[in-house]
């Protein structure tokens, strides 16, 4: 028996439509998905093919209507690229075991200096026994000097008591000046060196001693030969035969003369140093005076004298 449709039967069927139409609708929608999943066959080791979003109704039955991959060619979550072959240094890690040499080292600072050692005495003598000769006059000590002084620079012995009186004669008639007294000069002494010794030897006079002291000094360097002084204001005669000499430390080119070695020609037992001795600088110092000549004026007065070269 058919009844008259009510305003609440038409609602309830209109609302059964809607929803079988919605019922309907989703089925669409999620059947689809995974046999389009299934159907892909053209993913490769680190790529993934990403659905689109909402699926096309119609392409449910069609089995060649797969969508083309749309993977990114450079996916977030495919493996880290490999390292680089040459990294930057880490500046954290520890050194190469044999690292390249920095070629501008920062320098390091100079180590302190060692002091020198203390340098040793040197000695400088020119002797031969043989060579040495006495004053055979009281007056004859120029010659006696004279005669031992050319036996060292030519190397003759010669000691003869006729050789120095001969020598006496010469030196006396070579003397700058004449004299009441019968002594000599420096300036007969040092011609007699020249004549026979063919060396240059000359009377020289210094205003201070230091000049004087240093001029010995560098005359026996130079020349390897001996030095003639004057001694007790110019009354007798020394030969300075060699010298002791302490380097400096700080400049080994510099010295300082300790003292002499000297031969007086006065002979054994007498207050000369004979045949040599050596003497300090204070005790050469003591004897080795201005010259003063009391008979007459000569031009080494007040100076201190030397025969050298």
């Amino acid at each position: 028996m058919r009844h008259a449709d009510t305003a609440q039967d038409r609602r309830d069927r209109l609302t059964a439509l809607l929803r079988a139409g919605l019922l309907a609708g989703v089925a669409l929608v999620v059947v689809p998905f995974p046999a389009f999943a299934a159907d892909d066959t053209t993913g490769q080791p680190g790529t993934e093919a990403v659905p689109t979003a909402t699926a096309d109704p119609s392409a449910g039955s069609d089995p060649s209507a797969a969508p083309g991959p749309t993977a990114d060619p450079a996916p977030a979550n495919d493996p880290a690229p490999a390292a680089d072959p040459t990294p930057s240094p880490d500046p954290t890690a520890p050194p190469d075991p044999t690292p390249s040499p920095d070629p501008n080292p920062t320098p390091s600072p100079d180590p302190t200096p060692t002091p020198p050692p203390t340098p040793g005495i040197r000695s400088t003598l020119i002797y031969r026994s043989a060579a040495i000769t006495r004053q055979y006059r009281s007056y004859w000590c120029v010659p006696a000097a004279t005669q031992t002084m050319w036996n060292l620079v030519v190397g003759r012995n010669d000691i003869r008591w006729a050789r120095q009186k001969s020598l006496y004669s010469i030196i006396r008639q070579h003397n700058r000046y004449r004299y009441r007294t019968l002594g000599n000069d420096v300036q007969g002494w040092a011609w007699a060196l020249r004549h026979y010794t063919k060396a240059p030897y000359w009377a020289r006079m210094y205003t201070t001693k230091t000049q004087a002291v240093a001029a010995i000094v560098g005359a026996i360097d130079r020349t390897g030969h001996p030095v003639g002084v004057t001694i007790r204001h110019g009354t007798h005669a020394w030969i300075v035969l060699g010298y002791k000499a302490r380097p400096l430390a700080s400049d080994p080119s510099q010295q300082t003369i300790l003292g002499f070695y000297v031969s007086g020609p006065l002979g054994p037992g007498s207050s000369d140093p004979w045949k040599y001795r050596y003497v300090s600088l204070a005790s050469f110092n003591k004897v080795y005076t201005k010259y003063h000549e009391s008979t007459r004026h000569v031009i080494w007065e007040g100076k201190y004298v030397i025969v050298s070269e």
